[in-house]
């Protein structure tokens, strides 16, 4: 019961946290626009101050010059006159502006109150307007004002508020994405280290049980027997290494070390040869066959031979435990480019395509259905790949289901291998 409410409430949470999120980012675009209309309001009512002051000033000097009367009113005037008081309102109107801390480019007519008056909106070009009845002889004459770069000054004194909101949004909305790709891959992970701990204990049933095959066969040992009882114990002692190289990679693999320790010159074919020995009673017991074929004139690179023997290991153990039939192994070894090609195939059950890429990934393993037939930690392969591409070679892969795969190792020859790898190209 508790398990799907927690996978429930694992779901339910990133849905919760978005909307909560969104509702934010809502509340924040409200105040924005809340500010920007106020900001607004605030620009309105001193353009209305000032004009009004304009008014006044006006109504002061309307009296007494007949001029600014006619000018006002239409009426026709000499072109000079004309140009003089339509100077004198325009510095009325920007002392008045500047009064009122109003330092922005117009332009400014006097017109008749039946023309069509534009409503101002925000952002978009508003017309202020300022009745003079009352001031001179003809009413309905108004002063219409309009201000070019309104809307990049108002952008102007928002953009302190308005930046920083728009650069928190976004703020938001990546790092809830970021954490939403970190939680999946986290929650990958863990269903991948759950799967990881519970078969860890099965991968070291191989070594254990010769361990205990051997042993048991030491008991039954009477008489003078020296040989069966060297051989046996050689067994003990290569299986005891192997599970002791198995713990090593393990917390290898699962620290993420990389460091390199002190190579050597190994002979890949004398290493095979030993790696096969050591899973010969295994084989026999399986009705398992194994052909090897050295084709390859030069075998030396330089690597860790502990390393290099559980890579070996890892890729025969899993041919012969994935496989439905009578395991079959065939080993092939060729010089190509300069280069060291170890071929090993089997007759398992494959690996499909879409698996293929993956099967190099931490703790993945391929699924056999809801269960895994065979326990393992899923480290075995990232294991190979590391180790090979630590001593500069590569792995890849050819593998189909229901018929067998095939792992091809590459490594750099060993500069003390002679002195034609140039020629061993095939």
């Amino acid at each position: 019961m508790n398990k799907p409410w927690n996978a429930y409430k694992q779901g339910i949470l990133p849905v919760l946290t978005f909307v909560v999120l969104l509702l934010l980012i809502l509340i924040q675009v409200s105040w924005i626009s809340r500010a920007a209309h106020l900001e607004e309001q605030n620009f309105n009512h001193r353009v209305s101050m000032a004009l009004n002051a304009a008014r006044d000033e006006i109504g002061h000097r309307a009296p007494l010059c007949n001029d600014m009367t006619d000018f006002l009113c239409g009426r026709e005037c000499a072109e000079k006159v004309h140009q003089a008081k339509q100077a004198e309102v325009d510095s009325i109107i920007h002392a008045s502006l500047h009064r009122f801390h109003i330092d922005l480019p117009y332009t400014f007519d006097i017109s008749d109150s039946l023309l069509h008056q534009g409503q101002g909106r925000f952002f978009t070009p508003a017309c202020y307007r300022q009745n003079l009845n009352g001031l001179i002889d003809q009413d309905g004459i108004q002063i219409r004002l309009q201000f070019p770069t309104r809307n990049q000054f108002l952008i102007a004194e928002l953009w302190s508020q308005l930046g920083l909101s728009i650069v928190f949004i976004l703020f938001v909305m990546l790092s809830f994405l970021i954490m939403w790709r970190l939680f999946r891959r986290e929650k990958a992970l863990m269903v991948r280290t759950s799967d990881f701990v519970n078969n860890m204990v099965h991968e070291f049933q191989t070594p254990i049980a010769n361990i205990r095959f051997a042993s048991n066969l030491l008991k039954r040992i009477k008489g003078d027997q020296a040989t069966k009882t060297e051989e046996y114990t050689q067994v003990i002692l290569n299986e005891t290494r192997r599970l002791q190289a198995h713990v090593e990679a393990v917390l290898r693999v699962a620290s993420g070390e990389e460091s390199r320790g002190q190579t050597e010159v190994v002979k890949v074919h004398e290493l095979v040869d030993q790696v096969l020995h050591t899973f010969q009673y295994r084989m026999d017991e399986l009705g398992a066959s194994c052909s090897l074929s050295k084709e390859a004139r030069f075998d030396q690179i330089e690597a860790e031979q502990g390393h290099l023997s559980l890579v070996l290991s890892n890729l025969i153990d899993n041919a012969l435990k994935y496989v439905k039939q009578a395991p079959r192994i065939e080993i092939h070894t060729l010089n190509k480019q300069g280069q060291l090609l170890v071929r090993i195939s089997d007759n398992g059950i494959g690996i499909a395509r879409a698996d293929q890429e993956r099967i190099f990934d931490k703790h993945f393993r391929v699924s056999t259905g809801n269960v895994h037939n065979v326990k393992g930690f899923g480290l075995g392969l990232t294991y190979v790949k590391k180790v090979v591409e630590q001593y500069g070679g590569s792995i890849k892969i050819e593998s189909s289901v229901g018929k067998g795969s095939t792992f091809i190792l590459t490594f750099p020859l060993s500069q003390k291998d002679g002195q034609d790898k140039e020629n061993t190209g095939h």
